[in-house]
């Protein structure tokens, strides 16, 4: 099983190409703190993150468009 990992201890992602289900990590040898990269969950939760903070401002421009609206224009 290959794929990418992440070593929680000391912060280092790195690839294992051979079928080991734990691998060690390389820069530590720890075994415990590494887990599996999941970079198809990673992008799906920054463009979560995108579409929020484009909701948000959009719908503070609208407020303000009716903010000013109903301010009407000064005579």
């Amino acid at each position: 099983m290959s794929g990418d990992y992440y070593c929680a201890h000391c912060e280092y992602e790195f690839v294992v190409g051979d079928g080991s289900e734990q691998p060690p990590c390389p820069k530590c040898g720890q075994t415990e703190s590494v887990r599996s990269v999941d970079t198809f969950g990673l992008v799906r939760t920054i463009w979560r993150q995108w579409l929020v903070a484009f909701v948000i401002l959009f719908l503070a421009g609208v407020g303000f468009m009716l903010y000013q609206w109903t301010l009407g224009s000064p005579s």
